[in-house]
């Protein structure tokens, strides 16, 4: 038998998702390193994790969803004593937070966005910035988490509970904000279009706040954001909401 990492049950279940455990794995990494850090009794379902089926209800597939991933996803999650489902994922949370009631009825466990977990840390005092992290930054609202969801504030809050932190909005924002280009299946049917896309969100809006970093808790806006500034020579770093708590922390 291999180690085992994470305790079998747990108050707290992490979900990393497909994108951050396979593509942008910084995110599932910080997310991991941030609730070591506060203490938080928490798992992971590893292996066990599969897809929360998100791509295939965005893009009208939601046979298999409704017959298989739901009830199966929802039944590995409860079997570790969970009362806490918590991702990083804007299209997970998304998929739990909306999708699965409709299909399920209610789960029996609260499902919470990282950002928001993170707001209730912060209160609790489970996490303390202690130390200054002088940069200036905006912020973009994902689709899954703003628009589809209402989850505006927390993810603002933890940003602006940084020391010497200053946070500086983009014209387009909360309910105006432009999208990624990254969901709704766009990237894996027009992956150029999608790039262009998210490269006028980076042009338009990011740049003009002079920030020197966007900060967005979601890995398909990070993958995506990351890809046009590559691909079109825009000066400006992109991290997750939790590589930027990692980093003030230094953890």
């Amino acid at each position: 038998m291999g180690e085992v990492l994470f305790p079998e049950k747990a108050g707290v279940l992490y979900w990393a998702g497909c994108t951050a455990s396979y593509r942008v794995q910084d995110t599932a990494k910080a997310t991991v390193n941030i609730l070591k850090h506060a203490g938080v009794d928490f798992t992971m379902l590893g292996t066990e994790e599969g897809c929360c089926g998100s791509v295939l209800l965005r893009t009208g597939q939601r046979g298999p969803v409704e017959k298989k991933y739901a009830k199966m996803n929802v039944e590995k999650i409860s079997a570790r004593g969970v009362d806490t489902l918590v991702t990083a994922c804007a299209g997970c949370y998304r998929t739990f937070r909306e999708d699965y009631p409709q299909i399920l009825g209610d789960l029996p466990f609260e499902v919470l966005h990282i950002s928001e977990y993170l707001e209730r840390l912060l209160k609790k005092g489970g996490i303390i910035f202690e130390k200054t992290l002088p940069i200036k930054v905006t912020y973009h609202d994902p689709c899954h988490l703003g628009r589809h969801v209402g989850v505006y504030e927390p993810p603002r809050n933890v940003i602006k509970a940084i020391p010497e932190l200053t946070l500086v909005e983009m014209a387009k924002s909360r309910e105006e904000s432009r999208c990624c280009g990254a969901g709704g299946g766009l990237r894996s049917a027009y992956r150029e279009l999608s790039i262009r896309i998210a490269a006028d969100r980076l042009e338009l809006d990011a740049l003009p706040t002079g920030a020197e970093t966007l900060i967005t808790p979601c890995p398909f806006c990070v993958l995506n954001f990351r890809d046009a500034a590559r691909a079109y020579g825009i000066k400006i770093k992109v991290l997750d909401l939790v590589e930027l708590v990692s980093e003030a922390l230094r953890i």
